[in-house]
């Protein structure tokens, strides 16, 4: 009789984002972690995750399609915050202005509250 060893779940210390446009693009760049280290990724990528050269901390990437540069989000205290999409080509969340950010989160928030009626 033989027995089947258990699968091992990986464990993640992160998660991030990244555009699958950056992936399909083909040329490198950088994924960073929340420590301040950085991970150039470097094509082809088949990898499901990378590990910091900072904190050694192991980094799940999650794929988006496209190049959204931000996705929404929540925060610990149930807020809608923008994400970053690592890999993006368009503007990090914070270089937007705070004025760009809360007309993002409130026409998010009156489309959430539109799909509840």
């Amino acid at each position: 009789m033989v027995s089947e060893m258990p699968q091992k779940h990986k464990q993640y210390d992160l998660y991030t984002f990244v555009a699958g446009a950056a992936l399909e693009k083909g040329e490198p760049f950088p994924l960073k972690c929340n420590c301040g280290g950085v991970v150039t990724i470097m094509p082809p990528f088949q990898d499901e995750y990378v590990i910091c050269p900072g904190c050694e901390s192991r980094i799940r990437m999650l794929v988006i399609e496209g190049d959204p540069g931000y996705i929404i989000g929540r925060t610990s205290e149930g807020e809608l915050t923008l994400l970053p999409v690592q890999g993006s080509s368009k503007s990090h969340p914070d270089a937007l202005s705070q004025e760009e950010r809360e007309a993002i989160l409130s026409d998010i928030k009156a489309k959430l509250l539109k799909e509840k009626k």
